[in-house]
C-alpha cells in the first residue's frame, strides 16, 4: 500500500493506517507499559494477538523550512537563503533524475562543496533538476513543502515591489534603476543574495562573487542575472536548461 494513500476503512481487522495524525497508544503487558507515538506522517501499523502494536510502513515527512528562514518583501514570501540540497556531482556531469529515485543532485562552484555553503551560496542546479523534473509553471520542485520555483511573473512581482514599472519589468536584458542593488547581499530587500556564479553548460563554473543566475519555473526558463558592479537586473529567455543557476524559493 502506499503510505502517502491511506484509505477511508482500515486495511483488514489487524491493519491499519493514520493520515497525518497524531496517537498515542499505551498498553500494560505483564506489568509493562508499552506505549507508541505517531506523529507527523501517514504510518500503518498492525495489532497482533499479544496487544503490541507492530511498525508495518512509515512515510517521511517531507522536509519544511522553519518560520525563522522566511521574509515578506511587500505581498510575497520569499526564502532568505538560496536552496542548498542534495548531493554534489561533478561540473562535468549532467544531473538526471536517477531513475525517478527523488535523489537531487547539486553542483558546486569550482565543485568544491564549501562554494555552497559560503556567503549562503546554494547549490546549482540544471533547470530540470530544479524543478524535479516537472514543467509545470509554479511547480514546487526541489523547494520545500509549502513552497514553489517562482515563475517569470512571481519575479517581476518582486520587481515591481521594488521599483520597477511593468512596463520595464516585461523588457529583457538589463532593466529597471536599482533593484538589483537592493536584491544583492546588504541591499534594502534584506533577500540578501549571494553572487553564487554559474555551471556554463559545457560543465565549467564562472562568475564566482562576481554575478549570479536565479531561475523561474516558467517553461521558456525566463532567468534574472546580478552582477557586481551593475544596479540593474537582467531578464532573459531560454536561458540554458543544461547550465547550473541557483534557485530561491518563494512561499505559496
Amino acid at each position: 500500500m502506499d503510505a502517502n494513500k491511506c484509505p477511508t476503512d482500515p486495511i483488514n481487522d489487524t491493519k491499519y493506517c493514520l493520515k497525518n495524525k497524531s496517537l498515542e497508544y499505551t498498553t500494560i503487558d505483564n506489568g509493562l507499559t508499552y506505549i507508541l507515538k505517531l506523529t507527523k506522517s501517514d504510518i500503518t501499523f498492525e495489532v497482533t494477538n499479544d496487544s503490541t502494536p507492530k511498525l508495518a510502513a512509515a512515510a517521511p515527512a517531507e522536509p519544511t523550512l522553519p518560520e525563522s528562514d522566511w521574509i515578506t518583501v511587500g505581498t510575497q514570501r520569499w526564502a532568505r537563503k538560496n536552496l542548498n540540497v542534495g548531493t554534489i556531482i561533478n561540473g562535468d556531469l549532467e544531473q538526471t533524475d536517477n531513475g525517478g529515485t527523488n535523489i537531487v543532485e547539486k553542483y558546486c562552484n569550482d565543485d568544491d562543496e564549501a562554494n555552497c555553503t559560503a556567503n549562503d551560496n546554494g547549490g546549482l542546479y540544471q533547470w530540470d533538476e530544479a524543478m524535479n523534473y516537472s514543467t509545470t509553471e509554479g511547480a514546487q520542485g526541489i523547494c520545500p513543502l509549502g513552497s514553489h520555483i517562482p515563475s517569470d511573473n512571481d519575479w517581476k512581482t518582486l520587481e515591481m515591489h521594488l521599483g520597477m514599472t511593468q512596463e520595464q519589468a516585461d523588457a529583457e536584458g538589463w532593466r529597471g534603476t536599482n533593484q538589483g542593488t537592493k536584491m544583492k547581499f546588504g541591499g534594502s530587500s534584506e533577500l540578501n543574495i549571494p553572487l553564487a556564479g554559474y555551471r556554463y553548460s559545457s560543465g565549467g563554473f564562472g562568475y564566482l562573487n562576481t554575478g549570479t543566475n536565479l531561475w523561474s519555473s516558467s517553461y521558456d526558463a525566463w532567468a534574472r542575472f546580478l552582477y557586481l558592479t551593475e544596479s540593474k537586473i537582467v531578464r532573459g529567455a531560454e536561458a540554458g536548461k543544461y547550465y547550473g543557476y541557483s534557485v530561491r524559493c518563494l512561499g505559496n
